[in-house]
């Protein structure tokens, strides 16, 4: 662990969680076939679909680190390339291995130009066909982290304004962005900032606060047509926005207590998080969240031409999901070793050359990942 940092287990879990939110979705959106019971149900579209939000919680997460990760920086500038050594050796791998998946199976490729553009993770607000299916959430993460580390250099001596001009542009983004609304809360939660005693009581019971937003959070995505990240000033109808825009910051303040009880170790749902597996999930997540879309491929090419679908009919689903999960938790595990650590370590150390004493001025965080923060 490095110095400063401070390792928080509930948050830490909570990577685990939800990277399993986000393949537990991939599943059910496999198109294989299941019961007919669950198709149309309570279950499907309310549980089921809302797992694809484990992206957004994910999001959430950055927040809380960010912080953390800057008071650690000895510079912008060696902040910015440890998130660049963080995230583009996994991303890098996996978008290769998906170029030559697509390539073998006589799927389109952008142009080389786009192509070349997806290694970049580019920011949400250039439209770039991805190669990598879930690659899209790393152009919402590293312009935040990118645009937190501009902020954070050009701060002045008047602190004060310096706040409110990161204040006018988070408020900015999440007006723009809505999907990325939980890295405003988790910056809210990370830099101890005031809030209201009744958020502080709701928070001990985060499991409850984060199954209401993803209830929520459907709902909104139903009323946008499934399209929640178009929902802003700069896609949709203005009044159509207009219209959802206060529920929208509702429901991100009912995320943002969730994540708040997490931090806190708050409630059940942090006992479920320290377990020794969920742990191991979150050390794992990102690979996780990276390589499981391409061994699910795989696996799911392997059971049609097996003819296993036709075989087990309803059960596919099922039969998909354990076939799925342990070559994507083998691949993941490889790659946070040899990616994750190795590799980003070596970057890190190309980076910085010389230690330097951490950034003074940045609030205290509690950092959720353990030596790639």
């Amino acid at each position: 662990m490095k110095p400063g940092a401070v390792f928080n287990p509930n948050v830490h879990g909570a990577r685990g969680l939800f990277s399993a939110m986000v393949f537990v979705y991939h599943v059910y959106h496999s198109k294989l076939p299941t019961f007919a019971a669950v198709q149309g149900s309570l279950l499907e579209i309310w549980l089921l679909d809302s797992m694809k939000f484990g992206v957004e919680l994910f999001f959430g997460i950055s927040g809380l680190v960010i912080v953390g990760a800057l008071t650690r920086a000895p510079s912008a500038a060696a902040f910015a390339w440890d998130r660049i050594a963080r995230i583009f050796p996994a991303l890098w791998a996996s978008l290769l291995v998906f170029t030559a998946m697509r390539y073998w199976g006589g799927l389109p490729l952008p142009s080389f130009g786009l192509w070349a553009a997806n290694f970049l993770a580019p920011p949400p607000f250039f439209s770039v066909p991805m190669v990598h299916p879930a690659a899209w959430s790393l152009g919402y993460e590293f312009t935040f982290y990118m645009l937190c580390a501009l902020l954070w250099a050009v701060r002045g001596p008047n602190v004060r304004s310096w706040r409110w001009i990161a204040v006018i542009t988070g408020t900015l983004l999440v007006i723009l962005f809505p999907r990325g609304i939980l890295m405003a809360a988790g910056v809210i939660i990370a830099a101890k900032l005031p809030r209201p005693a009744w958020m502080g009581r709701l928070a001990r019971y985060p499991g409850v606060m984060l199954l209401i937003f993803l209830m929520a959070w459907r709902a909104l995505d139903m009323a946008a047509h499934g399209k929640m990240r178009l929902m802003s000033p700069l896609h949709a109808d203005f009044l159509e926005w207009l219209n959802l825009a206060p529920l929208i910051y509702i429901t991100g303040v009912i995320g943002g207590i969730g994540l708040l009880g997490v931090e806190q170790g708050r409630g059940f749902t942090s006992h479920i998080l320290r377990m020794r597996l969920m742990q191991w999930l979150g050390t794992i997540s990102y690979s996780f969240y990276l390589w499981h879309p391409a061994c699910m491929a795989i696996v799911k090419l392997a059971m049609h031409k097996s003819g296993l679908v036709e075989m087990i009919g309803p059960w596919s689903q099922i039969v998909f999901f354990i076939l799925a999960l342990g070559p994507s938790l083998v691949v993941s595990h490889v790659s946070q070793i040899v990616l994750e650590q190795r590799v980003t370590r070596w970057l890190r150390k190309l980076g910085h050359k010389r230690p330097s004493p951490p950034l003074a001025g940045a609030p205290a965080a509690v950092a959720g990942e353990r030596d790639i923060a």
